[in-house]
């Protein structure tokens, strides 16, 4: 498979690519773009933004209805992600074979009906928890799983940039929701505030998926050569590289700490002396970074070697941490934590893509996606402990910040990108 950067000249891990088999319109060309806005709006209003940028505003008025304790309102996000693990799988399959704009369609629907059912909640931690890991087995075709995929079929020359624009919608949700949602819950109550997310996604999700996205039949030129599906490995076969357990490993450690810091992040700030407004704010902040971490980690991957990429973006979260833990310059942690929010999801995307090909890329993302799913669902419930058990969150963020060191350079021993063609990974030299 062959995904080339712009540079003409050749690289230790890039390929040079002909000036002529270039295609600096591929935005341009047939529409493209509807894709990417689709994709767009569809995470934004997906399963991996709106339950993980909202879930800090429902937090304390849960707390205070219910009785419950901080670990158990983030277990929300654990089971969630036990359901994506337990369904992944299966949405990929259905993806390779049916295509992405149905499965994603039905798990708009489905995810939709899991926020009136936790609008409908009668103070029960097991039906919390039994609603989270259900509206992510229906809502796991709105990941990034499905729109990386259609995005994929659409784009050769500029595929980082073209993922990391269409992921960015998260960004958006980050932005947005924290300050409107805190305005609903504040003047209607928490259960208003659920039925408004799934209000959105109907009104506004699914009508944009069904008129714009549409996937191509077929790849790319450059990566048709292994027929109708595209080239590169099968499940299998990448099953038995040492590149997709590096990967595995390596965004474990990265996932689990971004997504402990940001459900919790709400929380940290109010326990600091913030008031709820003003923790909404830096909420919002986050937003705005982690849309800009998305382009950057696009325009950066069509351009330098990933796990490079993954360095610079990556591991300066790890001293947003140690400034949470000292309640000092609140703005400069969230914006690093936004980076690192945003460059998560486009570098495994990315990343599956180069070293593994097109040809099985929805089951191949989909135990990536399971892999990263866990690690997430762990990080808020293990931030949640801590707290519960220690009044802070101290230790929770000093070992984030030794995570956010390791997981980064990990991806260094992933070894070059697959020549053109090869369908394998090669060693590095």
């Amino acid at each position: 498979m062959q995904t080339a950067a712009p540079s003409s000249s050749p690289s230790p891990h890039r390929p040079a690519v002909p000036a002529a088999t270039r295609q600096p319109g591929e935005f341009r060309r047939d529409g493209a773009w509807r894709v990417v806005l689709a994709a767009w709006v569809g995470i934004a209003l997906g399963l991996t933004a709106l339950p993980f940028y909202t879930l800090g505003i429902f937090a304390k008025p849960l707390a205070l209805e219910f009785g419950w304790s901080r670990s158990v309102i983030q277990s929300g996000i654990t089971f969630a992600m036990l359901g994506v693990v337990s369904s992944a799988w299966a949405a990929g399959w259905l993806i390779d074979r049916l295509g992405v704009r149905p499965v994603a369609l039905a798990s708009q629907l489905g995810l939709a009906l899991g926020f009136v059912g936790l609008a409908l909640q009668s103070g029960s931690a097991l039906w919390w928890q039994a609603n989270w890991f259900l509206f992510a087995v229906l809502g796991v075709g709105t990941t990034p799983l499905a729109w990386s995929r259609g995005i994929a079929s659409w784009f050769d020359q500029r595929r980082g940039l073209a993922i990391g624009v269409g992921l960015s919608g998260t960004g958006m949700t980050a932005l947005a929701a924290p300050p409107l949602i805190n305005a609903v819950v504040g003047a209607f109550g928490w259960r208003v505030g659920y039925l408004t997310i799934a209000l959105s996604i109907v009104l506004v999700g699914m009508p944009v998926v069904w008129l714009l996205f549409r996937e191509k039949a077929a790849m790319p030129a450059a990566a048709t050569a292994g027929g109708p599906q595209g080239q590169g490995l099968t499940l299998a076969q990448a099953l038995r590289t040492r590149q997709f357990w590096l990967l595995l490993v390596a965004f474990w450690a990265i996932c689990a700490t971004v997504s402990g810091l940001i459900p919790n992040l709400v929380p940290m700030l109010t326990d600091s002396g913030l008031s709820m407004a003003q923790a909404a704010k830096y909420a919002s902040l986050l937003g705005l970074n982690v849309i800009l971490g998305r382009l950057v980690a696009g325009w950066l991957l069509d351009r330098l070697w990933g796990p490079l990429v993954a360095l610079i973006l990556l591991m300066p979260p790890a001293l947003a941490c140690l400034l949470l833990a000292r309640q000092q310059w609140p703005g400069l942690a969230v914006m690093l934590i936004g980076l690192a929010g945003g460059a998560e999801f486009d570098l495994i995307a990315y990343l599956c893509l180069r070293y593994f090909g097109t040809r099985h890329f929805g089951q191949i993302y989909a135990w990536q996606w399971a892999g990263f799913s866990l690690s997430a669902g762990a990080g808020p419930v293990a931030f949640g402990a801590v707290f519960d058990r220690t009044g802070s969150y101290h230790a929770a963020l000093a070992a984030s910040a030794a995570l956010l060191v390791v997981g980064p350079l990990t991806l260094f021993a992933l070894g070059r990108y697959p020549s053109a063609g090869s369908g394998a990974p090669q060693r590095k030299q």
